[in-house]
């Protein structure tokens, strides 16, 4: 068989494993906190070197700060952080606050904040970020790649080991070739912004089954855990 036939042979039975999800538990994964949550998916954590898909209400910025406690997760407290934007987004909503990424432990000398005109510019420049192995993790805001698209980010991912969080403001395409999918939506907290909370659904789980739980951000241990109100119901639904 000619090389370039091999290769696209062998790119074929890449993209059917990516579909069929195999081998998902060979990834290594980051610890999220709470082992209840870990154990619900199939990697023991969110798998490293993959495209993870995060989905949030219109006007609601509860989704990035859900993403940010991700961010901090995939990058430890040494690796590095690109934080991708629209224009128009920092033209309406402002930059990142310094003192609330500081709540997620995400410090400025880690951070790259970069940003692009329009959505396809973005994709690139993801894309782009996902093939440098000095990045720990990519966080964008504002795209919603079809198939085809996360397809393509899901193998430079697969290839450097860098975590790609795709954050969109409204659903996110049903089809994609990202590892997991969620819904977060802002929940009330005794603490307030101390300690945040979310009710988070897990859509979509390569290898793994749908769940939902209410989590809250810890701020000293840098971590998310389950709600013990709501750990027995969210378990059952995730075995």
């Amino acid at each position: 068989m000619p090389a370039a036939a091999a290769d696209l042979s062998a790119l074929r039975s890449r993209l059917r494993a990516l579909e069929r999800g195999s081998a998902v538990t060979e990834r290594s994964a980051v610890k999220l906190g709470d082992p209840a949550l870990d154990a619900a998916l199939p990697w023991g954590g969110l798998a490293r070197g993959g495209v993870h898909q995060l989905e949030g209400l219109a006007g609601e910025a509860s989704v990035s700060g859900f993403a940010a406690g991700l961010a901090t997760r995939c990058a430890g407290r040494e690796g590095r952080l690109l934080w991708l934007r629209l224009r128009r987004d920092r033209q309406e909503a402002g930059l990142p606050y310094g003192p609330g990424l500081a709540h997620y432990g995400i410090a400025p000398d880690r951070l790259i904040l970069a940003e692009a005109e329009s959505a396809a510019a973005l994709l690139w420049a993801l894309e782009e970020a996902l093939r440098c192995g000095a990045l720990s993790v990519a966080l964008v805001e504002g795209v919603a790649p079809d198939l085809t698209a996360s397809r393509r980010l899901q193998l430079a991912a697969e290839a450097s080991g860098v975590t790609a969080l795709l954050v969109s403001h409204g659903p996110a395409p049903a089809r994609s070739a990202a590892l997991t999918r969620w819904r977060v939506a802002a929940a009330s907290s005794p603490a307030g912004v101390h300690r945040p909370r979310w009710q988070v659904e897990l859509l979509r789980c390569r290898g793994g089954k749908p769940g939902s739980w209410m989590l809250e951000w810890e701020n000293a241990a840098l971590g998310f855990f389950v709600v013990p109100a709501l750990a027995g119901r969210a378990l059952a639904q995730a075995v």
